[in-house]
């Protein structure tokens, strides 16, 4: 039997990261279909900042965007930075706009009533694959368990174990509620009008890639029968006339897949908290009480809810995660405990009600 330090289940782009952070342990990437495939094969991939009132979470997406850039050039991968201009969506974005703009924090100049950064790209999903190798095995998993120090994973044993499994569940986690939010991208071919020197964002985000419109956008929730058609992209192609001209077009190129976001929109990242045992030792946490200590499943971890932006959230929670399982760094607002204690209060009465039947 095969024995690994870590084994990161789940190859989409916080799972490919993970195990590139973790790359000079003995580490084994695991995806039922391949690296970078389903949502992250679909992604945009747009590296754009966000504007909006001062906040940790702005913060962070924001300070991830510059990671990116960073992380991404040195290892040769084209960012293709040439700036981003986000317009707002309607009348009362506009108010919205003149009170975000005290509260941004990157350098930015006014532009046709919107915000110009040049610190926008994007990057190509093919060519991360192609530039980020780490050990792979195309596997489905069907077994996950504890045995002694080790955790078991289908044939193999690994010291720890990391799940990237997006919107689909491995196992129940009740307190980290997951949701499926609909993105696609499109590519056109045609005739449009606008300055390209430059890209867009309005109710989605536009690229010219070579003689090509990219146009992307992360924008149905609660949607599980969403699925690539011509409608869904039409759809965004309307969306794109909102922001350039749009005279002719062809679809040449349609993807879609299901982003995971949480419900406070921050990725989720840290130790898996075992419910059962905090609750049953503590039941007053269901009260309200704040826990005197949180117990959780030993070196079971958890990288997920990268939202529609995947491709700049992951390399800062895979940085995060790793800085907090060797050097035990603290994990701040990502951490899984935030969600846990919400959960207890809202809905661990019920939970330990049913856990108690179960037993009786």
């Amino acid at each position: 039997m095969k024995h690994f330090d870590f084994v990161i289940i789940g190859a989409g782009i916080a799972g490919l990261l993970s195990a590139y952070m973790f790359r000079n342990y003995k580490t084994l990437l695991i995806d039922k279909i391949g690296i970078l495939e389903g949502a992250s094969a679909a992604a945009g991939a747009f590296l754009f900042p966000k504007i909006g009132k001062r906040s940790t979470y702005t913060d962070f997406i924001n300070s991830a965007i510059l990671k990116s850039f960073e992380f991404y050039e040195n290892l040769g991968i084209d960012t293709h930075k040439k700036g981003v201009l986000l317009l707002p969506r309607d009348e009362k974005d506009i108010e919205k706009f003149k009170e975000y703009e005290k509260d941004i924090s990157l350098p930015f100049e006014k532009r046709n009533g919107g915000f110009f950064f040049k610190d926008g790209g994007f990057i190509e999903v093919d060519e991360v694959r192609e530039k980020i190798k780490v050990p792979f095995l195309k596997e489905k998993i069907t077994e996950l368990k504890k045995e002694g120090e080790f955790w078991r994973v289908n044939d193999i044993l690994a010291k720890n174990v990391i799940l990237a499994t997006g919107y689909e569940n491995l196992i129940d986690i009740p307190y980290i509620k997951i949701r499926a939010v609909w993105g696609e991208r499109i590519e056109i071919e045609g005739k449009w009008e606008g300055n390209f020197d430059i890209f867009y964002h309005k109710n989605c985000s536009v690229a010219k890639i070579k003689d090509k419109l990219r146009i992307g956008a992360t924008h149905k929730r609660n949607c599980l029968n969403c699925k690539t058609n011509e409608k869904e992209a039409l759809e965004l192609i309307q969306k794109a006339k909102e922001i350039i001209k749009i005279e002719e077009f062809e679809i040449s190129d349609i993807k879609g897949g299901f982003r995971a976001a949480s419900v406070d929109y921050f990725p989720v990242v840290g130790e898996i908290i075992d419910v059962k045992k905090t609750l049953f030792n503590q039941p007053r946490i269901v009260k309200g009480e704040n826990p005197k200590e949180i117990f959780y499943y030993k070196n079971l971890y958890i990288i997920n809810a990268m939202g529609g932006r995947g491709f700049s959230n992951a390399l800062m929670c895979a940085t995060m995660l790793k800085k907090h399982i060797i050097n035990s760094e603290n994990l701040g607002k990502i951490n899984t405990k935030r969600l846990f204690i919400k959960w207890a209060r809202k809905e661990g009465d019920r939970y330990l009600r049913k856990e108690k039947n179960v037993k009786s």
